[in-house]
């Protein structure tokens, strides 16, 4: 474990990174020293086709990465699915990844040298939500250590911002109704269809409806993922 000096001196560097790869090489450097020695920090966007403004930094296998790419992995990993319930960071041997489709991701990466890892969510007004996922070969990683890799994402993922210049800021909110931005609190706040319907004296259908436009509006192909920028771009408070 890194002592106050170290932490310090840990800091300074990705501070100090003058492009995003050197920032990112050095970001590699610091965590392999608490014991991972891969990541990401990935915008919670489609892989496949992320928008301009998406951070998509792949410190993983390059075979890995265009594996999990082309099978669409990201749309199942409990890893990244965590990300948009948790607020803090958490470590992957926490998670429940007994369904099948787990179980092969997490059978297939560790092909690749990735047995476990931690994740830290990002949320920063103006831009997409963010994970930062930090993984290696082994599984003895001295716990304090978490803690320590939590403040190094802190300040990477806030370096990463600041090299990649407004390029990087999300696009502004658009505008829903009213009634949109009802079942959007609703839906936020974990509500099906047909329970919003009954609260807002309205059909599920016409419900369904209104969260289509609202998908559509923030270009997302998920609820939660709609749901996620709403908070994000501070449209509803969570």
């Amino acid at each position: 474990m890194l002592d106050l000096v170290h932490l310090q001196d840990s800091i300074a560097r990705i501070q100090r990174a003058k492009s995003l790869s050197a920032l990112h090489t050095t970001f590699t450097e610091e965590i392999a020293a608490l014991g991972f020695d891969k990541h990401t920090c990935l915008s919670l966007v489609d892989m496949n086709n992320p928008p301009p403004s998406a951070i998509q930094v792949f410190r993983f296998p390059e075979q890995w990465v265009e594996r999990y790419k082309a099978k669409e992995y990201y749309k199942h990993d409990v890893v990244l699915k965590t990300v948009l319930k948790n607020t803090g960071p958490y470590a992957w041997h926490t998670l429940d990844r007994s369904d099948k489709r787990n179980r092969k991701i997490f059978a297939e990466a560790k092909e690749f040298g990735i047995s476990d890892g931690m994740t830290v969510p990002i949320t920063l007004p103006g831009h997409y939500p963010c994970s930062i996922n930090m993984a290696g070969d082994h599984v003895d990683v001295d716990p304090l250590n978490y803690h320590i890799m939590h403040l190094l994402a802190e300040y990477y993922f806030l370096k990463i911002i600041e090299l990649a210049g407004e390029g990087k800021k999300l696009f502004d909110p658009p505008e829903l109704t009213p009634r949109e931005r009802e079942c959007l609190i609703w839906m936020a706040k974990g509500k099906s269809d047909f329970e919003i319907g009954c609260i807002l004296s309205i059909s599920s259908r016409t419900v369904n409806g209104y969260i289509e436009n609202i998908r559509k509006k923030f270009d997302v192909s998920t609820r939660t993922q709609a749901v996620a920028l709403a908070v994000s771009g501070g449209i509803i408070v969570p």
